[in-house]
């Protein structure tokens, strides 16, 4: 363990230093840059389709699109200086640039309806990215407020990419190692990709970590620990020998014929559970993804896309050691004990065991028309999915069994007479949806065309679960359609008021009829204006009902045994039975959103942009698993959580929940710049063979992004007062809510070299804890993580070494720091449930990758 932390900093010396080296402008390296042959070049301009609206140059983009003004380009060098290997990983560190949630995706002009269909082509098959602004996906279908990319790809890439991956914890005891293989090829609209991906991780042990043990009631152990049958001592006559009370005896684990006397040595000792060698942290996954997709130009005005995923997961996790109390009455005649007394055991042979697993088929396909301004596509949509649960238990023993007249109790075989019993659950759901949109111009105005955008769409899901409280089944056949329009209200284009520039109007309303579930509805009024090319404002007022998922209504109940929990009204640790699964009866959402986000962009040559967004939401009958443990959430939950009759939390029922309401307003501001530190690139020379190679420029980047929230209001359930969930309230996870948070990276790269530093910090927070009469606060501290990834193209890097193209290594270190979330209650002390390695059990990690491209 510490010889990997002694090793951290010259494995991150080493790695920087190769990323540097990369991206320093030495002459002998600039040779041997990835080449730009005159084949990659895209061919010579063709007659404009009639199938597309042509904006500027080579650009394509459908209609509805074509007057929006590009945010953002991330190029071939924009695009290789995140250091990762397919369009998926691009388009999610884009996201975490911008601050998007989920944009839509358009490849090459036109839009997909399903964004698997290119997240796994290989970075290589990118010209550019183009980033549309905020509101722009209302025009193709999308969600109010919500960004559009557009994904150029290359005319024509035929590849194989092979990349492997070793990623361990820097204090030892966690690996996960993962493989993947991606054939692509591309030819002008078609494209086929073929994807396989596996990965395997190791179990963390609590007893792998700095960890508290936990207070256990009852002092079980595999060797066994004599505890009073009643009472608070053992044997009087064993305590007169001690010369004190005895309340309990270590067993010695050779002494099969125990006297009094021989157990002196262990008298007020105990035997130590040994369980944390049976608990993990975190317990092995095996996940295995195979997947295909692929885009076929059928005629000059119709195409197919297909999209196939196979996908299988197991996971295992323990939870401890079955556990009992044996009665030895005074009559055995391997008791040397003058009383009756109890004999506290568990069996490391046969560990608690929590097993899942599961598999999953998905396909869909999409035929997509475009004729002049019109676009129409039908897309069908399958997918099944099956999962299996098992968790192990103690079995029902009861809190004490006699042992028998004829048995040893100190033979050491009555711990494999603990029986264990077990929860199996398991679920089945298929869901199928067809669906036809539409979309083009209906009329011209002064300020342009009026477009106008429609969709109808069937789905039914299929829903069996069966655990031993009996089978389930959920059936629901939906039928929804929605419309909308956008009317332009001024153009410079059209010179109607020019001097105001361009600016929209937007109506969507949809319908969706659920049969006995309901009906749900939605609408959004959305105004864009853009008065130039550096400036743009979203403003967006959206409702929107949403039916609850059937796997949160008619999942199989799962029991997690052992689970350490936080009891509020103690302030103690318990250990509890977790109950997961499907809870019945669960209302549908209700949200209701109000946002305004202006983009500036007042130096395209640096790429600078700053954004800021305020947005109020108002969401009514959330639906989220039960919260943390605070003093609101137990009184508005009191039957969730079950107690003994001495008033020990056993049992939490931590299923899905309905959130009277929540309301909060925030500000999110963000910031991005990119300077260029040399040239946009040199052309050398042409080689030996007649190829001409491109130094790619030298570049800083910089981006950030903060979120300010300025409310936080919760009622959790009708009757109940108003929690601020900024001042220790909890409607979900991670103790009440921070204020502040902010994500930023920096990044110094030469085309696919380089070295990138990503932070993220979450501010503090604060949990209601306790009773009226005792109340308590836990207070959870801000917390900073630092990232670094550095990445080198070893072909440019050794251009003698005869290394394949495209060879690069890559090292990461995540939680440079290692730092850990500090929680603690008024009095300064750390709970047992929120000890630190619980909030972060792998920590620091140290990535090596190589990936090859043939």
């Amino acid at each position: 363990m510490h010889t990997n932390k002694i090793g951290k900093a010259p494995l991150l010396a080493a790695s920087s230093a190769l990323a540097l080296m990369a991206v320093a402008p030495h002459p002998a390296l600039a040779q041997a840059n990835p080449p730009t042959t005159e084949t990659d070049k895209p061919p010579p301009a063709k007659a404009p389709d009639s199938n597309v609206i042509v904006v500027i140059g080579s650009r394509t983009i459908i209609a509805s699109l074509k007057d929006i003004i590009v945010e953002d380009t991330y190029d071939e060098d924009a695009v290789g200086a995140f250091g990762v290997g397919s369009v998926g990983e691009v388009l999610d560190s884009i996201k975490l640039e911008n601050g998007d949630d989920d944009p839509a995706i358009l490849v090459n002009g036109r839009p997909i309806s399903n964004p698997d269909e290119i997240a796994n082509l290989p970075t290589e098959a990118i010209s550019r990215i183009e980033v549309l602004p905020r509101g722009s996906a209302t025009q193709i279908g999308g969600q109010p407020g919500q960004r559009a990319y557009n994904v150029v790809l290359r005319p024509s890439l035929r590849q194989a990419t092979l990349t492997a991956s070793l990623e361990e914890a820097s204090e030892g005891g966690w690996r996960n190692s993962r493989g993947e293989m991606l054939f692509t090829a591309i030819k002008g609209q078609d494209r086929l990709s073929l994807t396989l991906r596996g990965a395997k991780s190791t179990s963390l042990l609590e007893s792998e970590r700095d960890f508290a043990p936990r207070a256990e009631t009852t002092p079980h152990s595999p060797i066994g620990n004599i505890i009073p049958a009643n009472g608070v001592e053992i044997d009087p006559v064993l305590s007169a020998l001690f010369g004190q009370p005895v309340s309990i005896v270590a067993l010695s684990a050779g002494n099969t014929a125990p006297s009094l006397a021989s157990l002196l040595p262990g008298a007020n000792r105990t035997n130590g559970s040994e369980q944390s060698n049976f608990r993990t942290l975190r317990g092995p996954s095996r996940p295995v993804d195979i997947a295909l997709s692929g885009n076929k130009t059928l005629n000059s005005w119709l195409s197919l896309s297909i999209n196939a995923r196979l996908n299988w997961t197991s996971n295992e996790n323990v939870s401890g050691l079955p556990s009992a109390r044996f009665l030895i009455p005074q009559t055995n005649p391997f008791s040397p004990f003058s009383v009756p007394v109890s004999l506290a055991l568990n069996d490391p042979l046969r560990p608690l065991l929590s097993l899942s697993s599961g598999n999953a088929q998905s396909f869909s396909a999409t035929m997509n028309g475009q004729r002049g301004p019109w676009r129409a596509a039908l897309t069908g949509k399958w997918d099944r999915r099956e999962q299996t649960f098992l968790s192990q238990f103690t079995g029902p023993l009861g809190a004490l069994s006699v042992v028998a007249p004829g048995t040893n109790p100190f033979a050491r075989t009555l711990a494999a007479s603990i029986p264990i019993s077990s929860r199996e659950g398991r679920s089945r759901f298929t869901s199928g949806q067809l669906q036809f949109e539409v979309q083009g111009p209906v009329l011209t105005l002064w300020a342009g065309p009026v477009s106008t955008r429609g969709s109808i769409a069937t789905s039914w899901i299929d829903y069996d679960a069966e655990d031993p409280g009996g089978p389930r089944t959920l059936r629901r056949n939906e039928f929804s359609a929605k419309a909308g329009i956008t009317v332009p209200l001024t153009s410079k284009q059209f010179g109607f008021l020019p001097q105001l520039g361009e600016s929209e109007i937007e109506f969507d309303y949809g319908a969706s009829d659920l049969g006995i579930f309901g009906k749900l509805q939605r609408r959004t009024i959305s105004f864009n204006w853009q008065p130039s090319a550096w400036f743009r404002l979203a403003a967006t007022d959206n409702r929107e009902e949403r039916a609850v998922a059937p796997e949160l209504l008619a999942a199989p109940i799962v029991a997690i045994p052992n689970v350490s929990f936080f009891d509020p009204l103690t302030g103690q640790t318990s250990e509890v039975t977790l109950i997961t699964g499907g809870a019945s009866g669960l209302a549908g959402e209700d949200w209701r959103s109000r946002s305004v986000a202006i983009t500036v962009s007042p130096a395209k040559k640096y790429q600078l942009q700053f954004n800021a967004e305020y947005a109020e939401n108002d969401l009514r009958n959330q639906v989220g698993p039960l919260p943390l443990p605070s003093s609101a959430v137990v009184a508005a939950f009191p039957e969730r959580f079950v107690r003994d009759g001495l008033g020990n939390l056993i049992l939490v029922d931590s299923r899905s929940i309905n959130f009277t309401r929540q309301r909060s307003q925030v500000v999110r501001l963000g910031l991005r710049f990119v300077l260029p530190l040399t040239g946009s690139g040199a052309v050398q020379p042409r080689d030996s063979k007649g190829v001409r190679r491109r130094t790619p420029p030298l570049r800083l980047a910089f981006s950030v992004n903060h979120s300010i929230l300025l409310e936080s209001k919760a009622v959790i359930r009708a009757g109940l007062p108003e929690v601020d969930l900024l001042s220790g309230g909890a409607v979900g996870i991670g103790g009440g809510q921070s204020k502040h948070s902010t994500r930023a990276s920096l990044a110094l790269t030469r085309g696919s070299s380089g070295l990138r530093i990503d932070y993220a910090r979450r501010g503090s927070s604060a949990l209601a804890t306790g009773t009226l009469a005792l109340p308590d606060r836990l207070q959870f501290a801000g917390i900073a993580t630092l990232d670094i990834r550095a990445f080198a193209d070893l072909d440019q890097l050794l251009p003698k070494a005869g290394l394949p193209k495209g060879t690069r290594i890559t090292v990461v270190i995540d939680n440079l720091t290692n730092d850990r979330q500090l929680v603690t209650n008024q009095a300064g002390l750390i709970p047992q449930a929120y000890q630190p390695v619980r909030r972060d059990p792998i920590g620091r990690t140290v990535m090596l990758e190589l990936r090859l491209v043939l």
